[in-house]
C-alpha cells in the first residue's frame, strides 16, 4: 500500500510495481494534481534523477537565472549549461501517476486512508472506503505526518507555513526572484517565479505564519514586486506547508515513510519534488525485496541517508548559523569576492552543500568569507565539517 498521490508517492508505487510487485495507491483527492502545490522548479539534472523527460506538456517555462533581491543589493546566479524548469505541477504529478499505472500501480481515488495497524506479519490499512490488507506501507502523506506519528515515529523537525498566487497580465520576467528579508517574510523568503506570457507565480513562506497579510504586503509594497503586479489579474492561489529536517528515523518494521512526511526536502529551501521521489523510488525498490523475502525496511533507511545525508546535515547546519540577516551580508561579500562566479560553475541545483565539499577551492574561499562575516560560528561550524579531499566523493 502506498498512501499519497504525490512525486513520492507516485515514484514508490512506479518502482515497486515494475518489480512485479502488487500495488495500491491511495490519494485522498478526486484526481492526481489536485489541489496543487509547491512552486515547480526544477533543474534538468534533477529530472533526469528521478526518470522524468525534460521536455512534455507539464514544462510551463524555462529559466536561466535567478535574482536574490535582499534590501541594498541585487546578486544574480546565472544557470549555466541545462536550464532550470518550471513545472505545472498538476499536469506533472498526472504524468507522473501515468507512469505508475502504466507500470501495474493501481490508484484509488477519493480514498483516504484513516488508520494503519499491524496485524501479525501483515498490515491492516483502514481507509474511507473500507480496510486493505498488506505487506509492507509507503507513507507518503505529506507534512502532516499524521499517520507516521500514529505508528511512533517522529515528523520534520520544522514546519513553515506558505502560500501562492498566480496571476496573468505582468510585466514579463525572464528570471527567478528570490526576495531576502524579514520585512517581507521572517524566518524564510519569498519568490516570484515567471510562467510565460506575463504569468507569474508568486509566494512565500515564513516561521510566523500570517501568509496572507505578508503576501498582500509584499505584493503592495515591495518596490520591485509590486510594479511587476502593477497590472496583474490574480487566478489560482493556494497554501500548504514547507518541511525541512528529517526525523531520527523513517520507517518501523515494514512501514516506511518517504517525502514531506519524512521531512526529505532541501535544507537550505524546502525544495521537496525531487528528493522525495529519489527516496520514494528507493523505498519502492525496497518494499519488492521485502514482499519477496529478501530485505527488511531497514535497508531503506540506509540508502536514503547514504544519498541525502551529508546534504541534509551541512544544510541545516548552515542554517542555524545563519540568520537571514547573516546570509544577506554573506551574499553580499561573496559577490565582491568573486565567489558567486564559481557558485555558477561548481554548484549542482539538487545538491548545494555537497557540491561545495566536493569543490576544494569553492570550500575553501567559503570558509574564509565566512569567518569573515561570523568568526565564532564559523569555527564551531568548520569543526563539524568533513575536510574535502581530492578522492571521488561517494554521494551523488
Amino acid at each position: 500500500m502506498v498512501i499519497g498521490g504525490g512525486p513520492s508517492g507516485l515514484s514508490a508505487s512506479w518502482s515497486a510495481a515494475s518489480q512485479e510487485v502488487e500495488v495500491v495507491v491511495l490519494e485522498e483527492h478526486e484526481e492526481i494534481g489536485r489541489p496543487r502545490h509547491c512552486a515547480g522548479l526544477v533543474s534538468g539534472e534533477g529530472l533526469r534523477l528521478i526518470g522524468m523527460p525534460r521536455k512534455g506538456e507539464y514544462v510551463e517555462n524555462e529559466v536561466r537565472r535567478a535574482v536574490i533581491v535582499a534590501d541594498g543589493f541585487y546578486v544574480e546566479l546565472k544557470k549555466l549549461g541545462e536550464p532550470l524548469y518550471v513545472l505545472n505541477r498538476e499536469t506533472f504529478d498526472k504524468a507522473m501517476a501515468d507512469r505508475a499505472t502504466d507500470g501495474g500501480a493501481e490508484i484509488s481515488l477519493r480514498n483516504r486512508a484513516k488508520k494503519v495497524e499491524k496485524s501479525g506479519d501483515r498490515y491492516v490499512v483502514k481507509t474511507t472506503d473500507g480496510s486493505y490488507s498488506c505487506r509492507v506501507v509507503i507513507d507518503g502523506e505529506g507534512a502532516t505526518s499524521k499517520l507516521a506519528r500514529d505508528m511512533g515515529l517522529e515528523g520534520p523537525k520544522l514546519r513553515v507555513p506558505a502560500i501562492q498566487v498566480e496571476v496573468k497580465g505582468c510585466m514579463d520576467l525572464d528570471e527567478v526572484l528570490v526576495i531576502l528579508g524579514d520585512e517581507w517574510a521572517p524566518g524564510f523568503f519569498s519568490w516570484v517565479i515567471p510562467l510565460g506570457d506575463g504569468g507569474l507565480r508568486v509566494g512565500l513562506a515564513s516561521v510566523i505564519g500570517h501568509c496572507d497579510a505578508l503576501l498582500k504586503r509584499l505584493t503592495k509594497r515591495h518596490p520591485l514586486v509590486s510594479k511587476l503586479l502593477r497590472r496583474a489579474e490574480a487566478r489560482d492561489r493556494y497554501g500548504g506547508m514547507i518541511v525541512i529536517g528529517p526525523p531520527k528515523r523513517a520507517h518501523k518494521e515494514n512501514f516506511m515513510v518517504v517525502g514531506d512526511a519524512a521531512g526529505q526536502t532541501k535544507p537550505l529551501t524546502g525544495g521537496g519534488v525531487v528528493y522525495g521521489a529519489l527516496c520514494g523510488s528507493l523505498a519502492g525498490i525496497v518494499a519488492s525485496g521485502i514482499a519477496c523475502g529478501e530485505v527488511d525496511a531497514s535497508l531503506y533507511e540506509r540508502m536514503w541517508r547514504r544519498m541525502l545525508g551529508l546534504e541534509e546535515r551541512l544544510g541545516g547546519l548552515l542554517k542555524r548559523v545563519l540568520a537571514v540577516d547573516g546570509m544577506e551580508r554573506l551574499l553580499s561579500l561573496a559577490s565582491r569576492g568573486g565567489l558567486l562566479s564559481l557558485i555558477e560553475r561548481s554548484v549542482h541545483y539538487e545538491y548545494h552543500m555537497t557540491s561545495v565539499v566536493k569543490k576544494p577551492s569553492l570550500f575553501l574561499l567559503g570558509s574564509l568569507l565566512l569567518t569573515l562575516l561570523l568568526p565564532a560560528k564559523a569555527f564551531k561550524y568548520f569543526l563539524q565539517a568533513p575536510l574535502p579531499t581530492r578522492r571521488r566523493s561517494k554521494f551523488v
